[in-house]
């Protein structure tokens, strides 16, 4: 369901990585996605 919703609803999919990330829940949180949103916010910066 995350990559669906990363494809189809981006701030819907940041809510709910955020609160999957914050609440330890690493196993559940897309992290392939996650990685690379970090990776291109380093090189925007």
């Amino acid at each position: 369901m995350s990559s669906t919703l990363y494809d189809h609803d981006f701030y819907a999919w940041t809510t709910e990585q955020a609160g999957l990330l914050r609440a330890g829940k690493l196993s559940e949180a897309d992290l392939e996605h996650i990685a690379e949103e970090i990776e291109s916010m380093g090189k925007s910066e």
